[in-house]
């Protein structure tokens, strides 16, 4: 349930003081607050603004939800827990600094070229613009207790591992990217985790940061030059947004603000789209932003999200997966290091793992497992057909995402490869293995699915571009065929 105090924090500009120029002013500020009032009373009957397809800005609690403590986190029979490793998404945060402008520049054009007449202009002629580029991505409050509040749930279901002495002797390893959001989630991850053991001690908390680990995508040169940096990538993405689809939301926003539809752009009508998500995400609320789109309109551009996510972060490319291979690697090392640990009879190195990065972290590591695959590539000329697709990012990466690995060491074992044995998490959610569709699987028949993923000698120049090389063989080739032939 929303909470009245909300309708403070709905974006109007503060008002004047008694008995200072009330007129059009004061009339235009009473109708913001007795929209977004409406909206309140919408949003809290069960009217939220469209939540489930705001992509990788989704929120977390609502929408992934959690598991009920005690059921879907039941370890196997006869298995104690030895380790959790974790690959986890930074917090809910402000928008990019790239985004503010987009933001203004629509709220600019209502204010320049809305009908004066129409009650939603006015709304949004009054709405006070409090998003600036000086945010720029940073964590928000909300991200801050979602960071705090995991770590209590972890920890909560995890006692054995997450224990006062594993955390003074610094057996809990925190890896976070150098991004501001990462490194304030770990914090926060780290002050839950110390308030649940009722500990105040940053002795024990220390982080590392590591980009080449959590953020593989700017160190890998082929990804750089074959997506990132490349111009035609994103082809079907750009169609999409030039096509029949975005054309029709241009269309009807136009429409209900009095504007020729030449007037707005796609880039407008997605920073549309960011101001209904934020208000809703950050605040609470159903800003009137978000009656300037219908429920088809944010499937759409739910689809152009997940279109672009595909393409530069998913199945488009298989770079995009592979580029990630360190980081899986990483995680099936620490895993080989504790069994060899435990097969010893010595202390255990490390009980948990937590490795802070993006969204654009965790995507290509899920692809590279083989989640979320359609039988059907995304494009731009499928969108209905992909109605029902797999591959949703605010389902599968929202803001808190979390893909949790937990080993187990289980007696009665006939060999070492059913000795240990693993679960998946998403989002505190089981996760089947895509080779058996099972909960719960053998260490050592996971190790065998992805072995071709986990030698790194075969992966040793994944990341390697040698394409300019080849060109110039190819060009010396040739001429060696025109001087001798």
């Amino acid at each position: 349930m929303l909470q009245t105090p909300l309708l403070r924090l709905s974006g109007a500009a503060p008002g004047p003081g008694p008995g200072a120029g009330l007129g059009r002013t004061g009339s235009r500020a009473s109708l913001l607050i007795l929209w977004v009032g409406i909206r309140l009373c919408a949003a809290s009957l069960g009217r939220s603004p469209w939540a489930e397809h705001y992509g990788t800005k989704s929120r977390y609690e609502g929408l992934s939800g959690t598991s009920v403590p005690g059921t879907d986190w039941l370890a196997p029979a006869n298995c104690t827990v030895l380790q959790v490793n974790a690959l986890i998404r930074h917090g809910t945060r402000y928008p990019t600094r790239k985004n503010v402008p987009r933001m203004v520049e629509i709220h600019q054009l209502i204010r320049e070229q809305g009908n004066p007449g129409n009650r939603l202009v006015q709304a949004l002629v009054s709405w006070h613009m409090w998003y600036n580029e000086r945010m720029d991505g940073n964590l928000h409050p909300l991200g801050i207790s979602e960071m705090a509040k995991l770590a209590k749930r972890l920890s909560a279901r995890f006692p054995a591992l997450f224990a006062v002495q594993s955390y003074r002797e610094k057996k809990l390893k925190f890896l976070t990217s150098s991004k501001h959001r990462c490194v304030n989630s770990t914090k926060s991850f780290i002050r839950g985790l110390e308030s649940h053991l009722n500990l105040q001690d940053q002795e024990g908390g220390q982080w590392e940061v590591n980009d080449r680990l959590l953020r593989f995508f700017d160190h890998c040169e082929k990804f750089q030059n074959l997506v990132e940096n490349n111009d035609t990538a994103l082809h079907q993405v750009e169609i999409f947004k030039n096509g029949p689809e975005m054309e029709r939301i241009m269309s009807n926003m136009a429409k209900k603000l009095g504007i020729s539809p030449a007037a707005i752009t796609t880039n407008m009508v997605e920073a549309t789209f960011y101001l209904c998500t934020y208000e809703f995400i950050l605040k609470g609320i159903v800003s009137p932003w978000c009656d300037l789109l219908d429920k088809e309109d944010v499937e759409v551009l739910e689809y152009l999200g997940d279109l672009k996510q595909y393409w530069k972060r998913s199945y488009g490319y298989k770079i995009n997966g592979l580029s990630s291979y360190k980081l899986f690697q990483d995680l099936f090392q620490y895993m080989d290091q504790t069994i060899e640990e435990s097969e010893r009879n010595q202390s255990i190195s490390h009980t948990a793992v937590l490795r802070f990065g993006h969204a654009e972290t965790l995507l290509p590591v899920l692809t590279l497992m083989g989640y979320f695959k359609d039988d059907r590539p995304l494009l731009a000329n499928n969108f209905e057909e992909q109605k029902n697709r797999k591959f949703r990012s605010g389902r599968i990466s929202p803001f808190a995402a979390n893909l949790v690995l937990v080993l187990y060491q289980c007696s009665g074992a006939r060999s070492l490869g059913e000795k240990y044995k693993l679960q998946l998490f998403l989002n505190e959610k089981p996760l089947p293995f895509p080779h058996s569709g099972n909960l719960v699987a053998d260490y050592g028949e996971v190790k065998e699915s992805y072995q071709h993923l986990i030698e790194s000698l075969r992966f040793s120049n994944v990341c390697d571009d040698h394409s300019c090389f080849q060109f110039i063989f190819f060009l010396f080739l040739l001429l060696l065929f025109v001087v001798y032939y």
